[in-house]
């Protein structure tokens, strides 16, 4: 029904698109929609995995209900800015209906919006504090739009005329490092590749993505971790062991922790998970 260019359907009713400018491709992973009727879920609240990334999203009339868990707070969302966070969230739909605009940032896509520093910013940041009156004028115009594509030039335009100019290169150049090396580098070592000491790295983290490196690195095994649990048969013990725990009570004990569930009740649901897991 979609089919422009770069566009995918995915098979948990989410349509993506890869950013039509060259430029926004450097720090935009890409934009999604989905629109369904709330009967059709599986479940009417689920947990978020805590992923190393930042995820925009307007969505409609149709607010959410947003808790975090770990600060025992909730939030009724209607256009957010999540910022990277271990902390345990779920997202529950307040309506008959699941309508969603939005996007996937990589790690220091919010760096690039303001200037502020990130690790300060709430759990869930009001777009309208980032982007002001340009926040109301993405709201009428996304919704005049009549198809996904529209929605996505949108998108693309608010991000646009908001990007900043700014030298992230350490940043950047640190995280390029910890996935090649899939989360398995030591702090001193990132350091001394990009020229920086431990506390000037980790200020340039907690500055421009939000938490530390070590803390990145760990949300990135967490996500190595679920996609090797979804789209293989490996045992709990062998995804353990592929991203470098001691053993399978360690990968077992850090997963609970991050997210709350132990990975044998993330393995089973897996098939049902629908909203931010892809």
């Amino acid at each position: 029904m979609f089919a422009y260019k770069n566009s995918k359907k995915l098979e948990n009713d989410f349509i993506i698109q890869k950013p039509f400018n060259d430029g926004l491709q450097q720090w935009v992973d890409y934009y999604f929609f989905i629109e369904i009727p709330v009967d059709k879920l599986k479940f009417n609240e689920e947990f978020v995995f805590p992923f190393p990334r930042i995820t925009f999203g307007y969505f409609f009339e149709h607010p959410f209900l947003v808790t975090n868990h770990s600060l025992n707070e909730n939030y009724s969302a209607e256009m957010i800015i999540s910022r990277i966070s271990t902390n345990q969230i779920s997202v529950k739909p307040l309506t008959d209906k699941v309508k969603i605009i939005g996007a996937h940032l990589k790690p220091y896509g919010l760096g690039l919006l303001t200037n502020d520093d990130i690790s300060k910013k709430p759990w869930i940041i009001k777009t309208e504090d980032l982007f002001k009156m340009e926040a109301e004028r993405f709201k009428k115009k996304i919704d005049r739009c009549s198809n996904p594509k529209e929605m996505f030039a949108v998108i693309e335009h608010i991000f646009l005329s908001s990007v900043l100019t700014k030298d992230l290169s350490i940043v950047i150049k640190a995280l390029d490092l910890i996935k090649e090396e899939e989360g398995n580098i030591s702090i001193s070592k990132l350091s001394e590749n990009t020229g920086t000491s431990t506390r000037t790295l980790r200020n340039h983290f907690y500055k421009s993505v939000g938490c530390s490196p070590k803390e990145y690195m760990m949300l990135l095994k967490l996500r190595q971790s679920i996609y090797q649990m979804k789209h293989s048969f490996n045992s709990l013990t062998s995804v353990s062991y592929s991203q470098n725990f001691a053993d399978q009570a360690h990968f077992s004990n850090t997963v609970k922790n991050i997210t709350g569930t132990h990975p044998r009740a993330i393995k089973k649901n897996l098939p049902n998970f629908r909203f931010l897991q892809f």
